[in-house]
């Protein structure tokens, strides 16, 4: 006895435009910050005027790396996209509705809005300490970024910093550093008389928003799965866009070199403090990834644990390229500076 399919129902244009809506700001964002760059890069052919012989090379580098960065955390974010519908097609409501004859805007409609997409990908990267270990990380990268952010923001005098803060959010942490690295290459090299230099917001509104976010994230796997998941996860997500939005005001003089230089390592010592933390919290990640596969287990076995985590699922794997290509967008940052702190920072 054959069963007749059920009349389809109305398609969810909310649904639809949530997600499309999401997608094309992130295009609009991403073309915005590219404008930019664009903009500078001609100004620095048109006058010749790169800080430095080896300048031109290190913007082609970095681009090269925002592209690795996208391609790599969106082959899998994609993925991600697929699996969830492939997912919510062996449901109950998708068996009854995923056939090819139920028009596509129907069948995607009924798919996004019975799936939490972004939440539920969290919530598995953040469902053991294995795969925790990699997920935490990023917070860190993040919670760090956003001190550096900025500090060049203002020093490079680049627009609207806090669509960079947004990108990596949407898209990727370490794309969006890696637009940013470019669009700091293609500047002006920054003038230490600028108001910039001399100015920094009372450290209150620096030290808060790091403290809290760093506390934030070691509660993040505690509450995975439970009510108030995405509460205690978009916390710290709001909390880093705080130094983005800070400036200086028009009362702001400009200062003496002794003053800039202060002010620079002021920011490097306290770029060291939150490094430090990180590095901190990742070794709290790493005991309670131990004690979770087995303090007695090989060092070998272990890492053969990270690296099956690194595959587990499109949401792991996209979340644990984007801390690989952070480290190696970090690195390369850190090369063609020599390490040097003040340089790094946007210093002279």
């Amino acid at each position: 006895m054959s069963i007749e399919m059920a009349e389809p129902p109305p398609v969810n244009y909310r649904s639809l435009f949530i997600f499309f809506g999401y997608l094309s700001l992130v295009a609009y964002f991403i073309l915005q910050c590219c404008h930019t760059i664009y903009l500078r890069y001609r100004a620095r052919q048109r006058e010749n005027s790169w800080s430095s012989p080896r300048r031109q090379a290190q913007f082609f580098l970095f681009v090269l790396l925002a592209a690795l960065s996208i391609g790599t955390t969106w082959y899998y974010m994609i993925n991600l996209f697929l699996y969830s519908y492939r997912t919510w097609a062996a449901s109950t409501e998708g068996q009854t509705y995923s056939a090819a004859d139920v028009p596509l805007a129907v069948r995607m409609g009924l798919w996004l809005n019975k799936t939490y997409i972004f939440q539920e990908a969290w919530e598995t990267v953040s469902a053991t300490p294995t795969r925790f270990w990699w997920s935490g990380q990023i917070f860190g990268w993040t919670i760090g970024w956003s001190l550096f952010l900025a500090v060049g923001g203002r020093r490079y005098r680049i627009p609207s910093v806090w669509v960079y803060m947004l990108l990596g959010q949407a898209v990727s942490v370490s794309f969006a550093a890696n637009l940013f690295f470019v669009a700091i290459t293609v500047s002006r090299q920054p003038n230490e008389r600028d108001v910039a230099f001399a100015w920094h917001p009372p450290l209150l509104y620096e030290l808060v928003p790091v403290a809290v976010s760093l506390l934030i994230t070691v509660a993040v796997p505690v509450f995975a799965y439970d009510k108030g998941f995405m509460l205690v996860l978009m916390s710290p997500h709001f909390l880093v866009f705080i130094p983005c939005l800070l400036g200086p005001g028009r009362s702001s003089s400009a200062p003496s070199q002794s003053q800039a230089h202060r002010n620079t390592w002021r920011y490097v010592t306290f770029m060291q403090w939150v490094a430090a933390a990180s590095v901190v919290l990742q070794a709290y990640l790493t005991v309670l990834m131990i004690q979770y596969i087995g303090p007695d287990v090989p060092y070998a076995k272990v890492v053969q644990e990270l690296l099956d985590t690194l595959y587990a699922h499109p949401a792991c794997s996209s979340v644990s390229w984007d801390v690989i290509m952070c480290g190696v967008s970090a690195l390369f940052w850190g090369l063609v500076h020599g390490f040097d702190p003040s340089q790094m920072v946007g210093g002279r």
